[in-house]
């Protein structure tokens, strides 16, 4: 199968680009070429800026795709001009979105994909309405659409991820012994899915007719709140987590505001969705990745990299946690 992949370089994308080819597809990607791509092999490309909406429409309309997966589409308008330039060209449109757009508190753990959207970032916003576009073409028009929507994806390719987003500081964190805070009591419930098999529910899906007009959670098999994360990452790399929790609103308060509205606009939240329609209608989403294995895998390219910051870099996380036991030791004293 021919397949278009709009992106192709990212972490998500990556691991997809390998998964076409290791199962035989063709595929070709369209981006600005900024990005180096981690491929076993060179990969038709076609430069340019998805932005540009004439200059793409000229392009990918020459590829003749059987199939697109779409992973740059973040808004309404870019929606509206994929479905123009698509419709009745490709007979299956892969559109990867996200869980964000459930926004947050939701209103039942784990979520299914009729969860209410309310989104709470502008991320989430934007792909809710991308999201309202395809619906309509596939109702109106029958545009060949399927939404994809990841949960918190790790792999090689990036940092381990924590509440900070993808922190490359995270490990040296671990491996030096230093604290770890976590949102609130540290029972908020988390989601991550391998990249490898996010590939799974993608590709697997192409051309599987059932999945048309329909939305899926693409999320791993493990749920597990913040301690059991952090402990479970620290003993796959072969040392021990120190949690501190800390309420929301303390961490929000101490820490820079770049770095704290991941917490504040999603992890600050019950994170954790039902993936049973995904397997239900995409059998090659199965055998999924233990998080351990992922963790040391993901550990051990970090290393091979050198991608690790110094805890340094986060200074305000040490300042806080000093901050939780002088305050405990204070009430302890006390009582």
């Amino acid at each position: 199968m021919r397949v278009l992949v709009i992106g192709g370089t990212g972490l998500i994308s990556t691991a997809i680009v390998r998964r076409l080819l290791a199962l035989g597809h063709d595929p070709v990607l369209f981006n600005r070429g900024k990005t180096a791509a981690r491929l076993p092999r060179d990969v038709e490309t076609l430069l340019g800026d998805r932005e540009n909406h004439e200059e793409f429409a000229t392009k990918v309309q020459g590829v003749r795709a059987d199939a697109v997966i779409d992973m740059i589409t973040f808004d309404a308008a870019r929606a509206r001009h994929a479905v123009d330039v698509f419709q009745g060209h490709t007979g299956h449109y892969v559109f990867c979105s996200t869980v964000c757009v459930y926004g947050g508190p939701l209103s039942r753990v784990p979520a299914l994909e009729d969860e209410p959207q309310t989104p709470v970032s502008a991320y989430g916003r934007g792909k809710s309405e991308a999201e309202a576009v395809f619906r309509a073409a596939f109702e109106a028009q029958g545009f060949p659409v399927t939404i994809f929507r990841p949960s918190h994806c790790y792999g090689p390719g990036q940092p381990l991820l924590d509440i900070w987003g993808y922190n490359p500081c995270l490990v040296n964190r671990l491996r030096e012994g230093r604290p770890i805070l976590v949102p609130g009591d540290g029972f908020g419930q988390w989601q991550p899915g391998h990249v490898d098999d996010m590939a799974k529910g993608f590709v697997g899906a192409l051309g599987r007719g059932v999945t048309l007009g329909k939305a899926y959670n693409a999320v791993g098999d493990e749920v597990m709140d913040w301690r059991q994360f952090h402990e479970r990452m620290g003993r796959a790399i072969g040392c021990e987590a120190h949690i501190v929790p800390m309420t929301t609103a303390q961490i929000i308060a101490g820490a820079p505001y770049d770095q704290s509205r991941m917490l504040e606009e999603i992890f600050q939240y019950h994170a954790a969705y039902s993936n049973a329609a995904l397997k239900a209608d995409v059998p090659d989403f199965s055998d999924l990745t233990p998080w351990e294995e992922g963790v040391r895998e993901t550990a051990r390219w970090m290393d091979e990299q050198q991608i690790h910051r110094p805890c340094s870099d986060q200074p305000w996380i040490d300042l806080l946690a000093s901050r939780e036991a002088a305050f405990r030791q204070e009430l302890h004293a006390g009582s």
